[in-house]
């Protein structure tokens, strides 16, 4: 993108700003946001309460899940994963995969019959999660068991917009 996606404006907000705005409007009881590259830039320009510096993230997003499973409460029974380029999902889609939570589970959002994120992992994929090498993605757990997995069907078109590139955050802006 050539600058920092969490930093992108969308509505008045950057992208971060908007993904926490309706993280804090929903029942998520602790945030943690997982920083790397620019992460000076992005805590001066937005409000971070639970910031988690990643000295990995060169080696790729796993090594940012992991250093955010570690921040978490030993008490947390599982967490939400967000995207930075996934900015539009709503505080309803939080709140629909929250009340699907069972523990041993993945919940996701489908949107049109295909999913999207946010992604909901239960502690005991969390767990698995850890142990897997930065080479690998989440994707691999997701793929592991299809038994485990709960999608929950929401009318939030959000949760596949996807911004990777100049082109895809202009029509996005077009859009605003």
């Amino acid at each position: 993108m050539g600058r920092p996606k969490a930093l992108l404006l969308f509505g008045g907000r950057t992208f971060l700003e908007n993904i926490l705005d309706n993280i804090s409007a929903a029942s998520v009881e602790y945030t943690v946001v997982v920083l790397g590259h620019h992460r000076d830039e992005i805590v001066a320009a937005v409000q971070v309460e639970n910031p988690v510096f990643n000295p990995d993230y060169e080696l790729g997003m796993t090594t940012s899940m992991k250093a955010g499973i570690r921040a978490l409460p030993g008490q947390a029974k599982g967490a939400f994963v967000f995207l930075v380029d996934h900015p539009l999902t709503r505080t309803t889609t939080i709140e629909a995969l929250a009340r699907h939570f069972r523990p041993g589970h993945i919940v996701l959002p489908t949107f049109d019959g295909r999913r999207g994120h946010p992604v909901l992992f239960s502690r005991e994929v969390l767990e698995e999660i850890l142990s897997l090498p930065a080479s690998l993605g989440a994707n691999t757990i997701v793929w592991k068991d299809p038994s485990r997995i709960i999608e929950v069907p929401v009318e939030d078109a959000g949760i596949r917009i996807d911004i990777d590139t100049p082109e895809q955050f202009k029509q996005l802006r077009r859009k605003e």
